[in-house]
């Protein structure tokens, strides 16, 4: 038995090591799951992992008859790596399917099933061959994990429902808001600052709404547009990185740290469309005839048509390229009601942009251009869409995040981990004013909207503190705190308007409840596929009364998912 060969335990040890980490890659990634690209991923993180362990092979003392403690380190490490694979599967339940799921689970099992043996080789101290052959053993029960696992097919394209019958049908306005934090929007409303988000949570309903964690801005939102987990609706990932070993669309998470793990020669994949499996509220309703709106909702794109006008964020970034917005009529007349931040009144651009604030800031807030792309989203819901009966209209505002990353910590002094900054009341006016300005945009709304309309008003994640030991690194590395939506706190939902009860208060809402909700007030059946409920308790007497909720069993045209 040559030197090298001898030596070679903490070798396998890393490609053990390396393999079980790519096994979890494979379950976060199931498109990986063919047998050329899983063996391209298995070996390629077991080569890694035995290049990172095995100049610990020249520590070894007696080569070939490994000690005690190098199998007792041996068992940690598979130890470890089996709570890995069962934390990354509770972190990512909704978006998993049970398939993906298993190997998770094959992960922790042949882990902990295997730590148990190189405990009894700490005992038996095994030589040569024998100690070789159990290591080889755990590489083997590792590498048939992916066998546990299946692709599930891809479903059909979106087509036309079967035939359902309709019961009354009400006019709908959905607003949704990003960066909203709901402790700061409380407080404005009790201090009397914020009049029409104190006059919807008075006369409707409202309340906290449970948000999807981990948090992912495409999934996010649009887990809200279809009332299904991401596990359903395909949606994982908004921000796939390329590797060596293949496209990562999930990437594992550590618990208190915000995002995803990186990885060394990882680049953001550029033009990503999320594949989409599961229709959104807006095209059922477009399918059910009626005349149906979405501007500005992450994760929409690539417009269908069918709809008065779908015009996707990136219609609304600057230039509107071709094929952002649909129909073509209607982007055409859109896209003249456009503002720039120069635009804006004088008065409101100096509210939102204090010159006393630190440039960069300014540079990274960009609240003025933030608030004038929101001006031109209310101006074309005002301007082109629908508002006769059975209309339903879309629409998302999201020029508050970044004001609220930049300056929220300075808004909220007290649940944020770092040093005071000078300029703290300043910062916090700049903040406060984006929520006045808010605040007076739903206030047109309503007066110009709000007859006899359903108004929804919801943010699908609260803006606030990072995870702990991501601001402890910040701390300590000088960092500024910023507020992210990564802690998973909770949005808010309310409901206004035509059959809602006033003055109710809202304490289960999930975020996979607003399609429901949506659909029903609209008039339309719920299906048994959505993983969401409807929001009954919001509904006023006549609305339960008089309106009986159909089910069915599902909207897809491939069948219940």
């Amino acid at each position: 038995m040559s030197e090298a060969f001898r030596r070679s335990h903490p070798a396998l040890l890393g490609a053990i090591a390396g393999v079980a980490f790519g096994n979890v890659l494979l379950a976060l990634n199931p498109h990986l799951l063919a047998p050329v690209l899983a063996l391209r991923l298995l070996a390629g993180c077991g080569l890694a992992g035995a290049l990172v362990l095995s100049p610990l092979g020249v520590l070894v003392k007696k080569p070939g008859v490994p000690s005690s403690g190098f199998w007792g380190a041996a068992a940690l490490l598979l130890v470890l790596l089996a709570a890995f694979a069962e934390e990354q599967r509770q972190i990512f339940f909704a978006y998993l399917g049970n398939d993906t799921r298993r190997l998770l689970v094959g992960v922790s099992v042949a882990g902990t099933v295997s730590a148990l043996a190189l405990l009894v080789a700490a005992r038996s101290r095994p030589r040569g061959q024998r100690a070789t052959a159990f290591l080889l053993c755990p590489l083997a029960l590792l590498s048939a994990v992916p066998v546990l696992g299946r692709r599930v097919p891809e479903r059909s394209p979106l087509a036309t429902p079967q035939a359902i019958p309709r019961t009354a049908t009400r006019s709908l306005l959905v607003v949704g808001l990003e960066g909203v934090s709901w402790e700061l929007l409380s407080r404005a409303v009790s201090e009397g600052s914020l009049p029409v988000f104190a006059r919807l949570l008075e006369e409707g309903a409202g309340g906290p709404l449970g948000t999807l964690s981990p948090n992912d801005r495409a999934a996010l939102w649009t887990t809200a547009a279809t009332g299904k987990l991401p596990r359903k609706h395909g949606v994982v990932s908004g921000e796939p990185v390329r590797t060596p070993l293949g496209v990562l669309l999930l990437r594992p998470q550590l618990p208190g740290l915000a995002g995803p793990l990186r990885f060394p020669f990882a680049r953001p994949l550029p033009a990503h469309r999320p594949d989409r499996r599961s229709l959104a509220f807006w095209e059922i309703l477009a399918e059910r005839r009626h005349e149906a709106a979405v501007l500005d909702w992450p994760a929409s794109e690539p417009p269908r048509e069918g709809l008065v006008l779908w015009a996707t964020e990136a219609f609304f970034a600057g230039e509107a390229p071709e094929g952002s917005a649909l129909p073509p009529s209607a982007a055409a007349r859109v896209r003249l009601l456009l503002l720039g931040a120069a635009n804006l009144d004088r008065s409101l651009a100096r509210a939102l942009e204090p010159a006393v604030l630190p440039v960069e800031e300014l540079r990274r807030a960009r609240s003025a251009d933030g608030a004038a792309r929101d001006l031109g989203i209310v101006g074309a819901t005002l301007a082109a869409l629908p508002t006769g009966p059975g209309s339903v209209s879309a629409l998302v505002l999201s020029g508050l995040a970044g004001p609220a990353r930049v300056w929220g910590p300075a808004a909220e002094t007290r649940r944020y981990f770092g040093p005071p900054r000078r300029d703290v009341e300043a910062a916090e006016k700049a903040l406060l004013a984006y929520y006045r300005f808010l605040d007076d945009t739903l206030g047109d709304l309503l007066e110009r909207e709000g007859r006899d309309r359903t108004l929804c008003v919801f943010s699908p994640s609260g803006f606030g503190p990072g995870p702990p030991l991501s601001a402890l690194i910040d701390f300590l590395r000088g960092r500024a705190p910023v507020a992210s939506p990564d802690a998973g706190d909770d949005g808010f939902l309310v409901l206004w308007g035509s059959g809602i009860r006033a003055n109710a208060r809202l304490t289960s809402a999930e975020v996979i409840d607003l399609a429901p909700t949506f659909l029903v007030l609209a008039g339309e059946p719920i299906a048994r596929d959505m993983d969401g409920r409807v929001l009954a308790e919001a509904f006023d007497e006549r609305f339960t009364q008089g309106t009986s909720i159909p089910v069915v069993t599902t909207f897809e045209p491939g069948g219940p998912q």
